[in-house]
């Protein structure tokens, strides 16, 4: 892989560990931050995703659904196993950061927002070391 490939997966990785250290400060702040903190975690996960997606060779489209995303992927490195985290985070994206029915998730969603989001954080990070290491 040339080094210029490297660092857009590098950054994509970046990008994904700083969303989701936002979205730990979010919870960890109460609930007023809840809805910004599922929002971060939907991004960590994405960028995580996107990460992997360069590392395959595949240029990240324009595009939040995680599940569409992880298929991109499937090819090359099956995350199959992270469907059910992807279909859970994709709506975080915007259910929550509009005015309507609920404006705040649950504590239980922001806790499995977090968690499911470090679950795919933690596979693109043991990839991306793995493949290219970190710097």
């Amino acid at each position: 892989m040339n080094p210029e490939r490297k660092e857009i997966v590098r950054s994509w990785y970046r990008k994904a560990a700083s969303d989701l250290a936002y979205a730990e400060l979010g919870l960890n702040s109460g609930a007023t931050f809840r809805s910004g903190a599922v929002y971060h975690c939907q991004q960590a996960a994405e960028k995580a995703i996107k990460a992997l997606l360069c590392l395959s060779g595949v240029t990240p489209p324009r595009n939040h659904d995680l599940v569409r995303l992880i298929e991109l992927l499937l090819p090359s490195l099956d995350l199959q196993e992270f469907m059910k985290e992807a279909e859970f985070l994709t709506p975080m994206a915007t259910e929550f950061r509009y005015p309507g029915e609920c404006e705040q998730p649950t504590e239980a969603a922001a806790e499995m927002s977090l968690k499911y989001a470090g679950r795919i954080f933690s596979e693109a990070e043991r990839l991306i070391r793995e493949s290219i290491g970190m710097e």
